[in-house]
């Protein structure tokens, strides 16, 4: 029983839980280079294990929303697509501690930090239409079913500075390589527009081209380009964190 509780007291001085809030941007079909017009916040909450003075092992739960517009483009206007997707994801993150990071005597309090892990998420792309918004997925713009799950790629750096035994923040630049090119339901060519019209009318066809509320008609033939598929969407975020550690107490102040 003394050993558990003992294992216990371990663990809990080396747990932290905490949150962080910051804001987020996409890379994409939509947004060939970033557009700070497309930034927008984002927050989450996390637990971290730390193994010893440099490896600590982070598991997040985060909220984003990203969006994108060829408005903010010139060479892109005339295609004229946009979108918006909340991205809900759950990520297990690997942390490298440059200095000798803790709370006890023989340790920095401050550190900057990489770190490196893989996640899980869920998004929907919508658009803005006529007052309204529309499930992209639901259209088939490309003629394509696609999942709206995917996997992500956390990487990133970051600084941590402890107050005290028990209270640190944080600030990270993350990184999310993903796997899908369908956040922003751009990726492929467009389908042909005329049976867009004849199988789900104005709407889907205008979802599809939105050239047409442009110029009244649709810009764009069957196969040509929509999007690339050789670039898979990203999205990143700048964050700062506070986490609280469940327990300080130590027999020996040298040791973690």
């Amino acid at each position: 029983m003394g050993l558990v509780l003992l294992s216990f007291s371990s663990n809990a001085q080396k747990t932290e839980l905490g949150f962080q809030a910051g804001l987020c941007n996409y890379w994409g079909d939509l947004a060939p280079s970033l557009s700070y017009k497309e930034t927008h916040p984002m927050g989450g909450l996390f637990a971290r294990l730390n193994l010893n003075h440099t490896w600590a092992i982070r598991a997040e739960l985060n909220h984003f929303t990203i969006s994108g517009k060829d408005a903010n483009f010139d060479f892109n206007k005339n295609r004229n697509l946009s979108f918006q997707t909340q991205i809900n994801e759950a990520a297990l993150i690997f942390e490298f501690n440059y200095l000798k990071y803790g709370p006890y005597v023989l340790h920095e309090n401050f550190t900057s930090y990489l770190f490196l892990g893989v996640g899980g998420f869920s998004f929907n792309p919508q658009a803005y239409l006529n007052g309204a918004w529309y499930n992209l997925s639901d259209y088939k713009t490309e003629n394509v079913a696609y999942k709206k799950l995917g996997v992500s790629v956390p990487f990133g750096i970051g600084v941590k500075y402890m107050f005290n035994k028990r209270f640190a923040c944080e600030a990270q630049l993350g990184f999310r390589k993903t796997y899908t090119d369908y956040l922003d339901d751009v990726s492929t060519v467009y389908p042909d527009i005329a049976s867009r019209f004849s199988d789900g009318g104005q709407i889907t066809a205008t979802l599809t081209d939105r050239s047409i509320e442009l110029y009244g008609t649709p810009q764009f033939k069957d196969g040509y380009k929509r999007g690339d598929p050789g670039h898979k969407d990203w999205f990143m975020n700048l964050s700062f964190g506070f986490s609280m550690r469940l327990h300080t107490k130590s027999k020996c102040a040298r040791f973690f």
